[in-house]
């Protein structure tokens, strides 16, 4: 089942990973917190972890799992900004 289902107006990008990127960004914040950083240090620390997964995907299954470049392109900044919003949430 999609998450997408619920919200019309993202025109079916949040999948199932998205969740995952959403609970990675509330667990890495919290972590990093716990280790003793602050703010910005905790977004700039979310979002550089969002990259490198990203990258990480790259490397390993191209654009093919998404279908094409751009499908590829929206999915990965939508999971980057779920996580790095996740995170800026948790310092306020």
């Amino acid at each position: 089942m999609k998450i997408s289902k619920y919200f019309s107006w993202v025109n079916s990008k949040l999948n199932v990973w998205s969740f995952w990127h959403l609970l990675g960004g509330l667990f890495l914040s919290k972590v990093f917190m716990w280790c003793g950083f602050q703010g910005m240090d905790v977004i700039m620390l979310v979002l550089f972890m969002a990259l490198l997964w990203e990258a990480i995907e790259w490397k390993f299954e191209n654009y093919k799992p998404y279908g094409s470049l751009r499908a590829w392109a929206e999915d990965s900044f939508l999971d980057i900004f779920i996580a790095t919003a996740c995170a800026w949430w948790m310092v306020l």
